[in-house]
This record gives C-alpha cells, sequence and structure tokens, in this order.
C-alpha cells in the first residue's frame, strides 16, 4: 500500500508542473448554450473561474433546459490557439459523485470538439464516451486534445433511441467549468510554451508537446515541414501535380509555375491551360497556318492543320508552296509548259516568265502547231528559220512591187509630157556639132576618152548620129529622137542645166532631150 501510495504521489508530481505551465485559455471568453435554462444560469457561468459550488442553485454552474434531444455549448477562444486539455467539471448537487447521483446518466455519451467554426463538424473530436457507466464516469474529466482551434464544443444527445443502460432520456449540458488549457502564443509549444515551431508549419502551428506540424505551408512535406515537393508536385501538402511543364520538367514546389516555359499545346503560369483555338506549339506562341482547309484550325501540340491544305499548298503544316512542276489542290496538277521548265504560279499554274515557244495560254498548255515542223525523227522542233524565210521574201516582193509601180508611173509621167513637149515645138535640124557643142557646156556629160562603145546598162548599143559610142553615166532613161527608152544604170532622170529637160536647138521631130546627172 505505501508502494502504491509512492507512486501516486510521483506520477502527480510529474503532472502539476506540465498542467501549471500551460494557461486557462476559456477564462471569461465569450459563450453560447444552445437550450439555457434562464438567465441566472447562463452559459458563462461555465468560464468565471468559479467552481466551490457544485449545487444547480449555487450560482456557479451553467443549467440546461430539460426534455430536449440535444444539448450543446461552447466557449470562443477568440483566436486559433494551441490546445493541450480540457477539464470539465459537472453538476454534481454537491453530493458524492457515484452512481447513486442522479446526475451521472445525464452526462453519459458526451463528445468534446476543437474546430476552427461554431460548426463543430468542421472541427476535431477529442473525446466520445462510449465506454462510461454511471458508476464509471469521472467528475472532474480531463480530456487531452493537443489540436489548434478557436471554440471548444461540448454536445450530448439522446437522438438514436434505444439508449445504452443508464443514459437519461434527454441531453443535458450542465456544467460548473470548462477550463481549456494551452500555449497563449501561436507559433510556440513545450512544456513551458517557449519553443518556437518549425518555420515552414502552416500558419505556424504545431503540436503542443513535440512540435510536429500540424501542416505544411505550400511546397513542403514531412513532420517538421523542412523538405521540398518532389518533381511534379508543387502546393499545400505537395498535393497538386505540376501543370504541362517543357521537357516534362519540375515546377516551382510553392506556386506551381513552370520554371522554363510550358510544353507543346499548352499556356499559362502552371502550364495547365490548353492552346487557345488557332494558336500551338511551346507556350502557345506559334500561329496555325491560315493555309489549311479551316484557316486557322490546326492540332494544338504539333500544328497539324485540321483536313487538308488550300490549293497550292502542302505539308503537315500547309506551310510549303506546290513545287517539283505542281500546283493545285494538294499539289496534284502538272505545270504546263512554262519558259526554262520554271516552276509555274503554285496555286494556279500561270507560268510567270510566259510559254515555251509553241505553246501559250496563261497555263502554257495550248500548242501553237503553225509554229512547229516535224523533223525526219518525228520531233518537233521550232521553225521560227521556216517562218522567217518566206517572211522575207513577201517584205522583198513588196518592196520590189512598190519600186516597179514608181517606175512605171514616172514613166508614163514622161511620155506625157513628151507629148506636150513635141506637139509645142517646132520641127528643126540641127547638125551633131552643135549638138555636141551645147552637152559639152552642161556638166553632167562625161567624156569616156576614145571608147568606140557606150554602155547603156543591159540594153543594146544605140548610134548617136555620126559620134562615137559614148557612156552616159548611170542615167536611167535616154531619149534620141523616136528611138526607144533605154535604162542607163540605175540613176533617175539628170537634167541638163538644172532643167527638167534639155531642148537642143530648134530641132524637128524627133527632138532630143536628155536628162542626166
Amino acid at each position: 500500500m505505501k508502494t502504491s501510495a509512492a507512486l501516486l504521489v510521483y506520477l502527480l508530481g510529474l503532472l502539476i508542473p506540465i498542467v501549471l505551465a500551460y494557461e486557462n485559455l476559456a477564462l471569461n471568453k465569450p459563450t453560447w448554450q444552445q437550450y439555457p435554462f434562464g438567465t441566472n444560469w447562463g452559459a458563462d457561468k461555465a468560464v468565471d473561474g468559479r467552481f466551490t459550488n457544485l449545487s444547480a442553485w449555487g450560482g456557479q454552474c451553467v443549467i440546461s433546459a430539460g426534455d430536449k434531444s440535444t444539448g450543446e455549448w461552447r466557449v470562443d477562444l477568440e483566436a486559433i490557439r494551441s490546445v493541450h486539455h480540457i477539464f470539465i467539471q459537472f453538476v454534481t448537487e454537491n453530493k458524492p459523485w457515484d452512481e447513486n447521483n442522479y446526475s451521472t446518466d445525464r452526462f453519459l455519451g458526451f463528445s468534446v470538439y476543437i474546430s476552427n467554426t461554431t460548426n463543430k463538424e468542421d472541427g476535431v473530436l477529442c473525446f466520445r464516451d462510449t465506454n462510461y457507466t454511471r458508476a464509471t464516469i469521472p467528475n472532474p474529466v480531463n480530456i487531452t486534445c493537443p489540436y489548434n482551434g478557436r471554440n471548444v464544443i461540448y454536445y450530448n444527445n439522446r437522438t438514436h433511441s434505444p439508449y445504452p443502460s443508464g443514459y437519461s432520456n434527454y441531453a443535458y449540458s450542465d456544467l460548473c467549468e470548462v477550463e481549456v488549457y494551452g500555449c497563449p502564443t501561436p507559433g510556440i509549444y513545450g512544456e513551458s510554451c517557449s519553443i518556437q515551431c518549425p518555420q515552414n508549419c502552416q500558419e505556424g502551428r504545431c503540436h503542443i508537446l513535440n512540435g510536429t506540424c500540424l501542416g505544411c505551408v505550400s511546397g513542403y512535406i514531412g513532420q517538421i515541414c523542412d523538405k521540398t515537393c518532389d518533381d511534379q508536385m508543387y502546393g499545400v501538402n505537395c498535393s497538386q501535380k505540376c501543370g504541362a511543364c517543357v521537357d516534362n520538367g519540375a515546377c516551382h514546389h510553392i506556386n506551381g509555375s513552370c520554371l522554363k516555359g510550358c510544353d507543346k499545346g499548352y499556356h499559362g503560369q502552371k502550364c495547365d491551360q490548353e492552346c487557345s483555338e488557332g494558336f500551338h506549339g511551346y507556350n502557345c506562341e506559334e500561329k496555325c497556318s491560315l493555309t489549311c482547309e479551316i484557316p486557322g484550325r490546326c492540332d494544338r501540340i504539333i500544328g497539324r492543320c485540321n483536313g487538308s491544305c488550300l490549293a497550292g499548298w502542302k505539308g503537315s503544316m500547309c506551310n510549303q508552296e506546290c513545287d517539283d512542276n505542281k500546283f493545285g489542290q494538294g499539289c496534284a496538277e502538272a505545270c504546263g509548259n512554262c519558259a526554262n521548265d520554271e516552276q509555274c504560279h503554285h496555286i494556279n499554274g500561270t507560268c510567270l516568265n510566259g510559254c515555251k515557244l509553241g505553246y501559250q495560254g496563261q497555263q502554257c498548255k495550248q500548242e501553237v502547231e503553225l509554229l512547229y515542223i516535224t523533223n525526219p525523227d518525228g520531233n518537233k522542233c521550232a521553225a521560227f528559220y521556216g517562218v522567217l524565210v518566206p517572211f522575207i521574201f513577201i517584205v522583198f516582193c513588196n518592196i520590189g512591187c512598190a519600186i516597179r509601180l514608181i517606175r512605171t508611173r514616172d514613166v508614163c509621167n514622161h511620155r506625157n509630157q513628151r507629148k506636150k513637149t513635141d506637139a509645142s515645138v517646132p520641127n528643126a535640124t540641127y547638125d551633131h556639132v552643135e549638138i555636141n557643142s551645147r552637152a559639152e557646156e552642161n556638166s553632167g556629160y562625161q567624156d569616156l576618152g576614145n571608147s568606140d562603145y557606150h554602155e547603156l546598162g543591159n540594153s543594146d548599143y544605140h548610134e548617136l548620129g555620126n559620134s562615137d559610142y559614148r557612156e552616159l553615166g548611170n542615167s536611167d532613161y535616154r531619149e534620141l529622137g523616136n528611138s526607144d527608152n533605154r535604162e542607163l544604170g540605175n540613176s533617175d532622170y539628170l537634167g541638163l542645166e538644172n532643167s527638167g529637160y534639155l531642148e537642143l536647138g530648134e530641132m524637128s521631130k524627133p527632138a532630143v532631150y536628155e536628162k542626166l546627172k
């Protein structure tokens, strides 16, 4: 017996310093009761620090209304506090607390919560009686509840009959005192409330006994929140998955932002938003091709057009012009006969620098047969010279005809003039000496020495009276009396003494006129 008593004293010696190290956080704090019995038994009686008289009529206890299925009372600590334990003193009517005390059945089945709100369901259940009897329920009772919270809530109910043996038919909240012990300053723990909680504990809160964090700030995990989130995770308790960071890289462990940008098909700070329509690629910075079949519609990741391409374009992104002498829809049409075998326009097939010889039209697909001949090998060749020679021939023929017409006109004019002159000149006879004398005065005559012959172009020789033959330069025509016209070289008529015709004396018909150069 002595040994047991000594052990009890030792344990009490350990307990008392611990208890005394914490403060009563509920003293004179605001309270609330669900069904008060009256104003003289208000909810504040349970936190006034007085419980020497445990009778309902002693003025120190809370009394609840009777015949109720639930009974609830709470105290507001006015801030989130780190709680160690809760002390509760029930009404005893100042009689021994045992199974014969009529108040014991009213407290069986009670529960205690700590919550940051006034709703117990939002908080932590510190204790719920499931085993006590009228003979075993303690009074007072100490409930260890090492949590952080603002409201401490007492609750009992009689809502689901049949009730356990010894339970009252109605629920009560007859409390003489409720004391909540803990550290008054946030962010500290330990028996003397002097140790700082770890830095990364959520809201600076930690377990009041061992200092383990009751939650970590965003980006950290571990009992004391000293580890950053692993790859691909971030946020509170590292519970959120990173977005589509480039190269499947890690995001920022706190806010989830991708440090090197977004992978293809995504954008936003966390790379958790898909590209808007019309954009693709890394960070959604590239625009879909406007030459897609549906312009601006493509796969958000690789930019592949949704469907085919517009005419003249090819490739998965429809960003390549048709080539290899192809054009049109799907680059399926062949170019025509463009000059120098050049690529035609990739959309409409027109030849930009003209056609090869023998072809015409915008696409140079229409043959021009007249410009070609077939060689002995059966190949078509350009007939440029075959066309040019007949053309030159025709031109020269036209020129010759024109010259012939001019000369014929001049001959006709001279004949008409001669007729008029013959009609007006009387017959006369002149000897050759006088004629020669007149001719020598004109510089148009050229003495050809002692030549016996007079060359008259391609005409026959013509005897000029008794004189020797003379070459009359390049004169075209020479009329001697009634003789025929003779072509003398390529020159026109030459008038003597600048006159159109030279009258040689008063010759009788035939008169002689000469037009000399």
